[in-house]
């Protein structure tokens, strides 16, 4: 069983505690492996949590003998993820209730390829791997060649994601299908939801499924109201700010100038990358373009310092958490850079950094 779709599914922590069962990992003889590290959380934390603190991570790890190891399961009804270490940068995802005795049989480390069995949870698993099997292996001889056909491999994944559907669609009451929708996103992920059945909702992942489900629905209306935004008839949310000196800063301030405002943050190596960019239409059209940057998501001391490390000259601003003007301009990711017209109207909205923005900014001046 190889893993190259899953990466993003299985955030997990990890620790030790009363065991009441176990997953057995069997390593292949020639592995070297002496310690098995480890992380694991709860599933019903894994679907609470609203921060990476709160899934109370911890690691750790258990002795290899024999080319064996043992890695205890809790006694939590809500059941475990596991992230099982077998490689620099590849590991075993898995779950696990309380009496559940897993064994994992690992026939390669590189590629990593193993067999799980001894739980519901793994039999399901194993029925989503084996419909992704085929599409790893169609991947991994493509990314092989000299010179890998991206669209090609792009094309994989989207029958990929087909297959998934069509197993949800084929098997709307059986407990993998709650495993194979968390590979699922947006709209097909939203019609996939709809479809399960009442048994399919016993699994013990269905928590982390509702999550999804939430977050899914956030995500698509933040995509239908940043298209609102994007209509170019819709006036920009006002805000009041305060500036490095402590002053508000209002977007009214502005009225009659071309706005920028660049949402950012110096921990987003995307926002850094396009100030170059940002800074040469900054000179290009001073006197009839203000830029804004909204600093997000972090304290005040590290925007102060982000704003004199990159030495940004235009107004900068600082967004703590309880404001609203994230939602109001529907930033779903960073860097979010919009063009405010003179007449107060939201001309464009980016997400990302994208040089195609400076091409629109100079159609839209027309310069």
């Amino acid at each position: 069983m190889k893993k190259l779709f899953a990466a993003g599914l299985f955030a997990l922590t990890a620790g030790a505690f009363p065991a009441m069962a176990d997953i057995t990992v069997k390593l292949p003889s020639d592995a070297g492996i002496k310690s098995l590290e480890y992380n694991y959380t709860t599933i019903p934390a894994l679907a609470s949590a609203k921060s990476r603190a709160e899934r109370g991570t911890v690691s750790d790890s258990v002795a290899v003998k024999d080319n064996t190891a043992v890695i205890p399961v809790g006694n939590d009804n809500g059941g475990y993820s596991f992230q099982i270490k077998t490689g620099e940068k590849s590991y075993i995802p898995m779950y696990a209730l309380p009496g559940d005795n897993v064994i994992i049989e690992i026939s390669a480390l590189e590629p990593l390829d193993y067999k799980a069995s001894g739980s519901q949870l793994a039999d399901d698993m194993n029925a989503v791997d084996e419909i992704e099997a085929p599409f790893v292996e169609q991947i991994s001889a493509i990314s092989k060649s000299e010179n890998p056909d991206r669209q090609k491999m792009q094309e994989i994944y989207g029958d990929f994601m087909e297959a998934i559907k069509e197993f949800i669609e084929e098997n709307p009451t059986s407990t993998a299908s709650s495993m194979a929708i968390m590979y699922l996103s947006g709209d097909d992920f939203v019609n996939a939801y709809n479809r399960l059945g009442e048994r399919a909702k016993t699994s013990a992942v269905y928590p982390l499924v509702s999550r999804q489900y939430e977050r899914v629905q956030q995500s698509l209306e933040k995509e239908r109201k940043l298209k609102e935004l994007s209509s170019g008839n819709v006036d920009a949310p006002g805000f009041s700010l305060k500036d490095l000196d402590g002053k508000m800063v209002s977007l009214s301030d502005f009225k009659g100038k071309w706005v920028i405002l660049d949402f950012w943050g110096s921990w987003c190596p995307w926002c850094i990358k396009g100030f170059p960019e940002l800074k040469e239409a900054y000179n290009n059209y001073k006197g009839e373009l203000e830029i804004i940057g909204i600093d997000c998501r972090e304290d005040e001391n590290a925007w102060r310092k982000g704003v004199e490390k990159y030495e940004l000259p235009w107004v900068n601003v600082y967004n703590p958490e309880t404001t609203t003007v994230l939602d109001d301009y529907a930033v779903s990711g960073f860097p979010t850079k919009a063009i405010i017209n003179p007449e107060g109207k939201i001309a464009n909205i980016t997400v990302g950094h994208d040089p195609a923005f400076f091409d629109k900014l100079k159609e839209l001046m027309g310069k």
